[in-house]
């Protein structure tokens, strides 16, 4: 068996060991400074993107489910935060899109 003595240094390591690990995976969130440039910052107006109006286009020609999820993002943007600034937030567009998909509907739930 290991003396207490022996036992200290291995806790040690495994205490320091955690430690750095957990500051790997909690480090990103810490830091309020967008970096490295790939991620948008959370609280990011839809306006300050200058190429929505394009984007809102291209998803009106084409529909995908990812101009779904854009769309609806653009309409939860503008009703949570009713900037009266946001052009993004008076393109008829986006109701319309919305609308014409059916992303609104209510979810029926058949029991099968």
């Amino acid at each position: 068996m290991l003396s207490a003595k022996r036992k200290l240094p291995i806790y040690l390591v495994i205490a320091i060991s955690f430690a750095f690990t957990a500051y790997f995976f909690v480090s990103p969130f810490l830091s309020s400074s967008n970096q490295d440039g790939l991620t948008p910052p959370i609280n990011q107006s839809p306006d300050s993107i200058s190429t929505l109006a394009s984007d809102i286009d291209s998803c009106i020609s084409s529909p995908t489910s990812d101009c779904d999820q854009e769309m609806l993002q653009i309409k939860k943007y503008c009703v949570g935060n009713k900037d009266p600034n946001a052009s993004i937030c008076s393109d008829v567009r986006v109701q319309e899109y919305i609308d014409n998909r059916g992303l609104e509907r209510p979810i029926i739930n058949t029991g099968g």
